[in-house]
Order: structure tokens, then sequence, then C-alpha cells
């Protein structure tokens, strides 16, 4: 039987007790040897996680960082189709051939609102089988496997796209191709947080959010080319470019190593040991292979941990125990990316019509948009790695509600172009701190906060959480801004910044800093009774021979 995870002390401190060993004859001396031998391989790793700096974790981890990176490409496809489809809805030669002529304005053609919504949430929709067939994949076959099956389907996919003749064809496609989009968005940021460093977790995970701001940057860069040309070319090109990526990344794809932590779970312990050395760098093959046994003796006794808490894998362990409260956590991080960013984000070209630009003028500023976003997202990777979690996002939800409240009363008078591009550049403004702040973080978090068995799934169900306000996002938005329903405008800013009010008050209470910490550490501190989220910053924890004793405000007597 295994220790109890952890007990009081006399002195109020709580400790983690050591857990058993591997399966086996507890008096086999040799077995216990080499047990004690791997906890000390286990502790050094950490140290040694602690201690690395960034420069040194570049120099020691840049086979990582790029492997990370190709994976973390197959986001750009994403990325791209979100900001184009919702791009497209302000077109000219695309809403003439799917949409229809307005009575009072001879010339102008709109998309009629319910289809508008339809091809809004079909790829969403798609997502979500996407999102859980990923979960099975991994599962069952890995990350590596899963990623090809993900760039074969997307490459036939795309066909469905490009010669639609009709609307009807063109929402069946977008709904087939979320499947393999849902395979990347989970894919990716759960292989970048199981081959990256503790020092470089949060860079290579604000590298998958950048690179959904490579694809959106793409597709406005397209779009602005061809928003004048009235042909059926204007709108397939776009489509066709989506090829670029699955046949750029798939030859490089099928070398990609397989994460040593699903090994470390399947058992096959030499192979885990050799992922890692594929990842890593160091003078020797003698040290490098030293270092890769203590790295993995870390993901096996982390995994061991994770066993005694809960044996449980299943998909309904992610709402079980102290995993429900990871599930929160991550699924909330990532749902705020809609409610922050509430109708006006995803139909940003879209908004600075309605707001009183015009066409060319809102394809250039969506253009500037894009930019924002690529370089908002490289100068937060300095934040974010320097700031934590927890304090990046109270600030950037307090400066974004701010702001958004601003473009709301904004468009409150009469509009004029001058109010058009005031209200514009009030969302630039807000754009700009939010892709600082709660644009990557949730990438971030997500690949922090869930139990390493349970990483695939407890990100499929936060992805899921996305894509269900991302589908009612894409249902509410076509009615609050088409011309033809609310019209609101810059006002549904609003709405907006209710929201981010709202998603300030639940991180304040719920949102911990997971910042600095190894998975083992997690662990530990989320089977704490009595933190608080606010209160993990605070906490030390203290490895003493067999016992792991945790100290901190909670426990600590006045």
């Amino acid at each position: 039987m295994a220790a109890p995870l952890s007990t009081d002390n006399k002195d109020g401190s709580r400790h983690v007790e050591d857990h058993d060993g591997p399966a086996g004859d507890v008096n086999d001396i040799q077995a216990a040897k080499d047990w004690n031998r791997l906890k000390e391989d286990a502790t050094l790793a950490t140290q040694d996680e602690h201690n690395t700096s960034f420069l040194e974790g570049c120099r020691r981890y840049p086979k990582a960082a790029a492997w990370s990176c190709l994976v973390t490409m197959c986001i750009i496809m994403d990325g791209y189709d979100q900001a184009l489809i919702s791009g497209f809805f302000a077109f000219p030669a695309f809403t003439k051939h799917y949409g229809h002529e307005l009575r009072d304005h001879p010339g102008r053609y709109v998309m009629y609102g319910p289809w508008q919504m339809a091809l809004g949430f079909a790829a969403p929709v798609g997502n979500m089988f996407g999102i859980y067939l990923n979960g099975w994949l991994v599962d069952k076959m890995g990350h590596k496997k899963a990623l090809h099956v993900g760039l074969f389907i997307i490459c036939g996919l795309i066909f469905i796209q490009f010669f639609a003749k009709n609307v009807e064809t063109l929402f069946v496609g977008q709904i087939l191709l979320g499947v393999p989009w849902g395979i990347f968005a989970t894919l990716a940021p759960s292989f970048a947080s199981e081959v990256a460093p503790l020092v470089l977790r949060s860079y290579l995970e604000t590298w998958v959010v950048t690179c959904w701001g490579i694809g959106q940057f793409f597709s406005y860069a397209v779009l602005f080319t061809l928003n004048t040309n009235l042909s059926e070319w204007a709108y397939r090109i776009p489509f066709a470019v989506q090829w670029v990526w699955p046949v750029a990344i798939l030859p490089f794809a099928l070398f990609v190593p397989e994460s040593p932590w699903w090994l470390v779970r399947k058992g096959r312990i030499e192979q885990a040991e050799k992922s890692v050395m594929r990842l890593t760098s160091a003078p020797t093959k003698e040290i490098q292979r030293e270092n890769a046994k203590k790295a993995v003796a870390l993901m096996i006794e982390t995994n061991k941990l994770e066993q005694d808490l809960d044996d449980d894998i299943s998909w309904t362990a992610c709402f079980k125990g102290t995993d429900l409260r990871r599930t929160e956590i991550s699924a909330f991080t990532w749902a705020s990316q809609v409610l922050t960013g509430f109708v006006i984000q995803g139909y940003s070209t879209f908004f600075f019509q309605q707001a009183g630009l015009s066409p060319n003028d809102s394809f250039k500023m969506t253009l500037g948009v894009g930019g924002v976003h690529l370089l908002g997202n490289l100068l937060s990777m300095t934040l974010t790695g320097n700031y934590g979690r927890r304090t990046l996002w109270l600030w950037g939800c307090a400066v974004e509600a701010v702001l958004m409240f601003a473009m709301g009363f904004v468009a409150i008078p009469k509009q004029s172009t001058a109010f058009g591009f005031a209200t514009s550049a009030l969302y630039i403004l807000w754009f700009g701190i939010w892709c600082l702040t709660l644009g990557p973080l949730p990438y971030i978090i997500n690949g922090e906060v869930s139990a390493t068995r349970l990483r695939t799934k407890t990100i499929a169900v936060s992805r899921a959480a996305y894509q269900v306000l991302g589908i009612i996002n894409s249902i509410v938005t076509p009615y609050l801004l088409n011309p033809e329903y609310a019209n609101l405008k810059g006002k549904v800013a609003l709405i907006t910044a209710s929201f981010t009010v709202v998603t300030f008050i639940w991180a304040w209470f719920r949102l911990p800093e997971t910042g600095g910490r190894t998975y083992e550490e997690l662990d530990i501190l989320f089977n704490e009774k009595g933190l608080k989220a606010r209160q993990f910053r605070h906490v030390v924890i203290h490895r003493e021979g067999d016992t792991i004793r945790v100290e901190g405000p909670h426990n600590t007597p006045n």
C-alpha cells in the first residue's frame, strides 16, 4: 500500500510522504536500491530544472525548441482559416457570390444572417469532434502519429472548400476541416508542454498562439491583396493557400520524436530516454545520457505520484477530486479568450465596416491588427517568462475592461468616419494589451495546470469549452452587428467589457500562479488542503530525505 499523500504535523505544517516504488517484491534489495537511485535522480532533475537559466536552456534544449516549434506550426492553419472566414463576410467578391444585395444599398452585398452564423460556427463544431478524436489518438498512438493523421486528412479536405459552388457545400467543408484543426489545437500545446524544459515552457507555449497570429496575419494579407478583385479567384486563391502549410510541414513531421512523457506513461522507459536525448544537447554523449536518465526519473516519479493520488485516467477523472479544480482553471482560462473578445475580436473587419470605415480602410485596419497580434505575442514572451501568470492575467483584465468600456461609450453618439477611426484605434490598443496578456496565457496555463496523465484529456475538455462559447459567439454576432438586425456597432463593446469584469473576478479567487513549478510540484500544491489560489506563489516545498514538506500561508501559524 502507498503511504498517505499528506499528513498533519504537530506544528500545523503538512508534508507529503514518499510513495512506493515500482511494483514487485518489496524484499528485493536490488529493486529497492534502483528505486532509491531513481528518486535521487528525480531530485537532481528537479534542482536542475530550477537552476537552469534561460540562456543555458537555449543551449541545452535547442532541438526540443525546434521540434516543438515545428509541431506548433500546424496551428497556423487554424488561425488562417478562422480569420479568413470572418474576413470573407466583408469581402466583396465572396459576399457577391455567396450573399445577397441589400435593397436599400444597390451594389452592396452581405451574407444572410443565418448563413453568416452557420459558417461562423461550422469549424468550431468540427473542432469539437477533432478535439476528442485527438484525445483518443494520442492515448492510443502518441503525438507523432496523431499529427500525421491530421496532416493527411487536411490535405484532402481543402478540396471541398476550393471547389465549393454554393454556401451549403462550403458549410460542409468548414465542418469537416474543423476536425483536423481540432486535432492540431489540442495536440500542439500538449506536445510543447511535454518536450519543453521548465525555463522554456512559457516561451514555447506562447509560440503556439504566435503561430495562430501568423496564420491570421497571412489571411489578412491575402484578403487585402485581393479585396478589389471581384472574380471567383479572389476567394478561391485564399482557400488554395491553405495547402502550403501541410505540404511544407509533413516531410519534417515524419521525423518528430515522440513525447517522452507519453512513453513513460506507456512504460517504454528506454525509448523515453532515447527521446530525451533527441531533444537535448550536451558536451558529450555520456553527459547527455546521464541527463536523460535524470529527466526520465523525474517523469517516472511524477507519473507514480499521480497514480498514487488517483489511477483513473478516463474522461470522467477530469471532473473528480482535485482534477476538477484543475479542469475548471484550464477550461475557464481558455473560455476567457472568447469572453474578453466577445463579438468584436473574431469579426474585426466586419466590425470596422459597421463602425463607419470603408471596405478598403477596414481591411487596412485589420492587416494592422494582424501585425499587432504578431508583435504583441512576441513581446509577451518576455512578460510571461519573467512575471508569471496570475499577475499578468489580473492586470490584463483590468486594463482591457477599461478600454472596452471606453470603446462602447465612444460609439453611443451619432457615428461618423472620425468616430469610426476613434473606435478602431481603441480596438487596436485593446487588442495589443490582449496579445500581451490574455492571448498567450491560456496556452501556457493549460500546459501547466493539468495532471500529466490527464493532460491531453484536460486540454481537450478545455478547448471544447472554448469552442462552445465560440459557437455561441458565432450565433450571436451576426445579429448584434449585422445592419439588418440589432446593428449595435461599437456599442457591443459594453457587453464585452462586462464579460471581462467577470473574468477578472473569477481569476482573483480561482487562478493560481503556476509559473516556475515542475509538474510534480504542481501535483503536490493542488493536493494541499486549504491552499488558496492567491497563496500558490508564496508556498515553499522542502525535500528532506524521503519526505516532501510544504510550507506556506495556509499552514503557517500567525
